[in-house]
C-alpha cells in the first residue's frame, strides 16, 4: 500500500472538476483521451492515433479498443461524446471546462470506436484540453451514488471516502496499460493542516506527501531518508484575485495599487526559500507570451499605491482575503496584512475548506480578495487564458468584463499563425497588467516528498505526478 497525505477533503468526486491535489486524490481513478510527453508532444492514452484537419477544424479520434470502465462496461465513441457534451454546461464541475467543450458544434460517433469533433473555428490547443479533460462514467455521475462513489478507466478504483480521514482505492486489475500500476493500493491520509501532514510523513504513517511546507522541505531535502520529487514545468503560480463586482475593486486604479502593495521579493524570500521566482506575469522563458521587460511590471512601491488610492478616493476600507490551509498562503496573506494597515486597509484573512472556498470564490460571494495556486501556464497562452476560472473572460472568479479580453482570447485560441499569436500574447499581457483583476505573485513550485521507500513518481504535463509506475522497496 502506497500511504500518502494531502490537507483537507477533495471538494467533490465530480470528475470535471480540476482542483489543488485532484489528480492525487479522486482523479486517480480516470484517464484522458491523450496525453503531452516531456517534450510536449501528445501521446497515446484513451485515443489510440488521431488525424487532425490541416484547418484545425475536424479531429478524428480513433479509440483504444479493450479499455473497459472499472464497472466493466467498454469504453466506446458514445462516452468521449457524453462527456464533451456534459462539460458544455457551466453547472458541471466548476464550469471549468465549459468554453473548450464548446469548441465543438457537433461529435460524430460513425463506429464504436471513432469519435470526430467538428468545430466552426481553428481549434490548435484542442490536445491542451484533452491533457486536463477527464473521461467520467455516464452511469455514475447521473446514478445514485454519484455523490458517494466514482468510476473512471484509470489505473487505480475508488473504495471510499472517509470524509475528513481518508480515501482509499485500489489497483484496477483490468487496467488497458498491462501490469500497471504496480503499487496494489493507495490510502490517502487527509489531515487537517500542512504540519499534521509533515508529521504524518516523518512518523512513518505516510510514505509520501504532496504540496510540503517549503520550509520542510528545504529542513529535509539532504536527508537520506527522504526524497524530493520536484516537478520540472508544472505551469503553476500564485495569485491575488479580486471582486471587481464590488466597490473599490471596480475601479482598475484601486486593483493597480494593490499589486503595487505586494512584495513579491519579500514572499518569495521568505515563504518559499527562493524556490519560487517573483513575477507579475504568469510566464516562464520559453514561453510564446514570456516579456522579459513586462516580467516584473509591478515591483513593490507602497508610497505609489498610497497615491493612486488616494486619486481613486480611498483612505480607508476593509476586505477579506480568503484561502485554503496552506503555510505558503497564510505567510503571503500576513505580510499583505501588514502592508495593507499602513495604507488604511484592514485586510481580514480568512481559511476555508477546499468546498467553502470555492463555493465563494467560483460564485463571487467574497468581499475583497481570494489567494491561490493557479495553472495552465506551462500550456499554450490561449489555453492559460481561455481555460482556467482565473481567466476566463465568461465566467471568472473576479467577475471582470471586458469585450475586448473576450475577443483576444477568443483570437488566441483560435489563431494559428506564429507571428500573428506573439501579436495577441503581447496585447494580453499589457490588458491583464493593465486591468489587474488578478495580481500576479509569483512560480509556485510542486513538490512531493516521499520515503527513500517510494521510486517512479513521474511529473505529468498536467502539473501533478503520476502514480502508474509508482512502486515501493519492500
Amino acid at each position: 500500500m502506497l500511504r500518502s497525505g494531502v490537507v483537507g477533503d477533495p471538494p467533490s468526486l465530480e470528475g470535471h472538476l480540476f482542483a489543488a491535489n485532484n489528480f492525487e486524490t479522486t482523479l486517480l481513478v480516470f484517464d484522458q483521451l491523450t496525453n503531452y510527453d516531456n517534450n510536449s508532444v501528445p501521446q497515446p492514452m484513451l485515443a489510440e492515433s488521431w488525424d487532425v484537419g490541416t484547418d484545425y477544424k475536424q479531429i478524428k479520434l480513433s479509440l483504444r479498443k479493450g479499455v473497459q470502465w472499472h464497472s466493466g462496461r467498454d469504453f466506446t465513441s458514445d462516452d468521449v461524446k457524453y462527456n464533451i457534451v456534459r462539460a458544455q454546461d457551466p453547472k458541471v464541475g466548476a464550469g471549468q471546462f465549459a468554453n473548450q467543450a464548446r469548441w465543438f458544434t457537433s461529435v460524430d460517433t460513425p463506429d464504436k470506436y471513432t469519435a470526430i469533433l467538428n468545430s466552426d473555428q481553428p481549434r490548435p490547443l484542442v490536445f491542451d484540453f484533452f491533457e486536463y479533460f477527464n473521461m467520467v462514467d455516464k452511469d455514475t455521475v447521473e446514478g445514485p451514488n454519484s455523490k458517494t462513489a466514482t468510476v473512471g478507466t484509470g489505473p487505480f478504483t475508488f473504495v471510499e471516502w472517509v470524509p475528513g480521514d481518508h480515501l482509499t482505492f485500489t489497483r484496477n486489475k483490468n487496467y488497458w496499460q498491462s501490469g500497471r500500476p504496480y503499487v496494489d493500493d493507495v490510502r490517502v491520509a487527509i489531515t487537517k493542516d500542512p504540519q499534521g501532514m509533515v508529521s504524518q510523513l516523518e512518523g512513518g504513517a505516510a510514505d509520501m506527501i504532496r504540496s510540503a511546507p517549503l520550509v520542510d522541505y528545504n529542513r529535509l531535502k539532504s536527508d537520506e531518508a527522504y526524497r524530493a520529487v520536484i516537478h520540472p514545468n508544472p505551469g503553476t503560480y500564485f495569485v491575488i484575485g479580486f471582486n471587481t463586482l464590488n466597490a473599490p475593486f471596480d475601479n482598475k486604479q484601486v486593483r493597480q495599487a494593490m499589486n503595487y502593495a505586494f512584495d513579491r521579493q519579500r514572499f518569495t524570500d521568505t515563504a518559499t526559500y527562493g524556490a519560487a521566482t517573483p513575477s507579475s506575469l504568469m510566464w516562464l522563458p520559453g514561453s510564446p507570451a514570456y516579456d522579459a521587460s513586462k516580467a516584473n511590471a509591478y515591483t513593490y512601491d507602497l508610497d505609489k499605491a498610497r497615491t493612486m488610492l488616494q486619486a481613486a478616493g480611498v483612505t480607508q476600507l476593509e476586505m477579506d482575503c480568503l484561502l485554503t490551509t496552506s503555510t505558503e498562503g497564510n505567510i503571503a496573506c500576513q505580510m499583505y496584512q501588514a502592508d495593507l494597515a499602513g495604507l488604511g486597509i484592514k485586510l481580514n484573512i480568512k481559511v476555508l475548506e477546499s468546498a467553502a472556498w470555492l463555493d465563494q470564490v467560483n460564485n463571487r460571494k467574497y468581499v475583497g480578495g481570494y489567494w491561490s495556486p493557479a495553472s495552465y501556464g506551462q500550456l499554450s497562452p490561449g489555453t492559460t487564458f481561455g481555460g482556467t476560472k482565473a481567466w476566463d473572460p465568461l465566467n471568472n472568479n473576479e467577475g471582470f468584463k471586458s469585450d475586448n479580453y473576450t475577443q483576444q482570447v477568443a483570437a488566441a485560441g483560435t489563431e494559428t499563425d506564429p507571428t500573428r499569436q506573439k501579436q495577441i500574447y503581447a496585447q494580453l499581457n499589457d490588458l491583464v497588467l493593465d486591468e489587474s483583476f488578478v495580481a500576479i505573485v509569483s512560480t509556485s513550485p510542486q513538490i512531493m516528498l516521499t520515503t527513500a521507500r517510494v521510486h517512479g513518481l513521474s511529473p505529468t504535463a498536467h502539473a501533478s505526478f503520476s502514480f502508474t509506475n509508482a512502486w515501493m522497496d519492500a
